[in-house]
């Protein structure tokens, strides 16, 4: 089968320019990135671009929904992989090392809550989807392994306020208490 004249190495255009306007994002901002940008560094015409993305915001869109379903998909492999043996505080730990295995990500993570709060609402609604799958998903694991009288919707909560706030710690380079000093005793 012959590839399309638009394929690059075994990636399509698309993927390219999604990788390529992520990088850009984390690095300068969406605000001072155009498409123009983005079409220099992929070394592709306006063109080609604008024939997948005509708006900037479209682009913004696919960047946060692939980044939003590979967090989840991560997320839910661990809700399906989890030692029913582990505690609140385990759990909670590899949740972290999960979210926090990158500065790339953590900025993304950032970028793109900043823009869901202060620009998009479209986005915004997106994250917030995003963020109550992740919590029936922690729900639904910490519901198997809690012992009767720790809430699970409560402990979700928790972890899903501890993730955002580490992830801007971590990105700022400011140094974090291990997990099991600063965990509420409800998650211990």
């Amino acid at each position: 089968m012959a590839k399309s004249k638009l394929d690059y190495a075994g990636i399509d255009n698309k993927q390219r320019i999604i990788e390529t306007a992520t990088k850009l994002f984390i690095k300068q901002g969406a605000h001072e990135t155009s498409l123009a940008d983005i079409a220099k560094e992929l070394k592709i015409s306006k063109g080609t671009l604008y024939y997948y993305y005509t708006t900037k915001s479209d682009l913004i869109f696919d960047v946060t929904d692939i980044y939003m379903k590979r967090l989840s998909a991560k997320l839910l492999k661990w809700v399906k992989e989890h030692d029913s043996a582990s505690s609140p505080a385990e759990i909670i730990s590899v949740v972290f090392k999960t979210m926090f295995k990158t500065t790339t990500r953590g900025k993304l993570h950032i970028y793109l809550i900043y823009e869901a709060i202060s620009h998009n609402k479209v986005l915004k609604k997106r994250i917030q989807t995003a963020y109550k799958e992740w919590q029936r998903m922690l729900e639904e694991a910490l519901g198997e392994i809690l012992k009767d009288d720790k809430d699970p919707e409560i402990i979700a909560e928790i972890i899903l306020t501890l993730i955002t706030g580490g992830i801007v710690h971590s990105s700022l380079g400011v140094k974090m208490r291990p997990l099991k000093d600063i965990l509420p005793p409800i998650v211990q």
